[in-house]
């Protein structure tokens, strides 16, 4: 097989690799994937054998350049790795392409070293190598580090989706399947509920709470309907699908608010909107693509220069949770939840998580204050998380450096108070 067969074999053993869903099903996917894997190896080592083989054939100039093709090819593999899906097997042979680049870079620099030029254009080409060299090993590290990111969107954060966001019943959460019998608990509320950024299913506070309920003899059916992004209007309608189609129906339900219930009243000023431009291809493939870069932009995001008040989003809140009219508009989705209770003689929590950045901004813009008297006026058992961690600090209280949803630790602290206040 000649030079140019053997690169456009390897190139498609790449392409089909880079379509088998390997993390999905199980059985001949994975033997395939190896398979693969096996034989692109094997390729590459021919590849390399040939060339070194042909150094009494070639000059050196031959050579080089021979080598230069070579990289040219998988570097424009590598850059044209699809970015959608950055934590799939891709990962791996996207690793093994740049380590390949390395070895034939290495190579070339040695036929460099070896030739009569200036000892200063040596060095200047064994430095610039060291230090690329350097840079593709650390991006290779960071195609594999997973960090919990708040809207996931980070490379890191969806491989820490792809890692820990499962256990994902029929109905589409986050739990178990669904079992009739023993007394339920229904844990309902957004990403805070369903537990974004905690790793085990088993760390979240509707769990946690569970165990310290079986300490005290009392053994629940603890059903978690928590759904990022849910709003207390999508939350009820998610309730009700479940209870119809389930026939299971709850002795306590815990719904927890967060304050981004009332984001949907937020007014869309037309000068807060994000500014978009047109990224360069180069920029976007080289370093939107990187995931080094990627990992440092989301721990580092870019500030937005707007400074206009009505776009600061603490001063938007404000305004709609210090509008009667909006605010009236938000207690009759927490009335639903609350005639469901009163209709079925049966009790709620509702369980309130402020800011894990600043736990003093949600007192401030107001909502303590709504929700608090909300449920004074109704009966309704209030559970502010703020005053049982108020004494960790932020980075105790944060799932991730990137990701402001609730701890390990503030899960396990909500999860053991919730014990002493579920009434079944």
């Amino acid at each position: 097989m000649n030079l140019i067969l053997r690169i456009v074999f390897i190139i498609s053993l790449c392409i089909v690799y880079k379509y088998i869903p390997v993390f999905k099903p199980k059985g001949i996917n994975y033997l395939f994937s190896v398979f693969c894997l096996g034989v692109i190896g094997i390729e590459f080592k021919k590849l390399w054998t040939s060339l070194k083989m042909s150094e009494s054939k070639k000059n050196k100039i031959q050579k080089i350049t021979y080598f230069l093709l070579i990289i040219l090819i998988l570097i424009s593999i590598v850059l044209s790795v699809h970015k959608e899906y950055p934590a799939g097997n891709i990962r791996f042979i996207r690793g093994f392409i740049i380590l390949i680049i390395i070895g034939i870079g290495a190579k070339i620099v040695g036929i460099i070293t070896k030739s009569s030029i200036k000892p200063i254009l040596k060095n200047s080409v064994l430095i610039t190598f060291s230090t690329i060299s350097f840079i593709a090993i650390i991006e290779i590290i960071f195609m594999f580090i997973s960090l919990s990111n708040g809207g996931g969107e980070a490379f890191s954060g969806k491989i820490w989706n792809s890692r820990y966001w499962n256990t994902i019943n029929k109905l589409g959460f986050r739990d178990e399947e669904p079992e009739k019998g023993k007394k339920s608990v229904f844990f309902v509320g957004d990403s805070y509920t369903a537990g974004w950024g905690v790793k085990k299913t088993e760390d979240r506070f509707g769990e946690v709470a569970a165990r310290e309920l079986k300490k005290q003899g009392k053994t629940i059916n603890e059903i978690n309907l928590g759904r990022y992004g849910a709003d207390t209007q999508l939350e009820f309608v998610l309730f009700e699908k479940f209870t119809k189609k389930t026939k299971i129906k709850p002795d306590h339900i815990v719904l927890q608010f967060f304050v981004n219930d009332m984001d949907k009243f937020i007014p869309r000023y037309k000068n807060c909107a994000e500014q978009t431009s047109l990224i360069p291809l180069w920029k976007k493939t080289l370093i939107e693509g990187s995931y080094l870069v990627n990992f440092i932009n989301s721990i580092y995001p870019k500030t937005q220069t707007n400074s206009a008040k009505e776009c600061d989003y603490v001063e938007q809140l404000k305004f709609v949770y210090n509008n009667e009219y909006l605010w009236l508009k938000e207690e009759k989705q927490l009335d639903k939840f609350k005639n469901y209770c009163l209709k079925n003689n049966i009790k709620m929590t509702l369980l309130f998580f402020p800011f894990m950045e600043d736990l003093s901004l949600a007192k401030k813009i107001g909502i303590e204050k709504r929700v608090s008297l909300y449920c004074r006026k109704n009966n309704i058992i209030y559970f502010n998380v703020t005053e049982y961690i108020k004494n960790l600090t932020r980075s105790e209280r944060q799932a991730s450096i990137v990701d402001a949803h609730a701890s390990d630790e503030v899960n396990r602290i909500v999860g053991k108070k919730l014990a002493t206040i579920i009434k079944l």
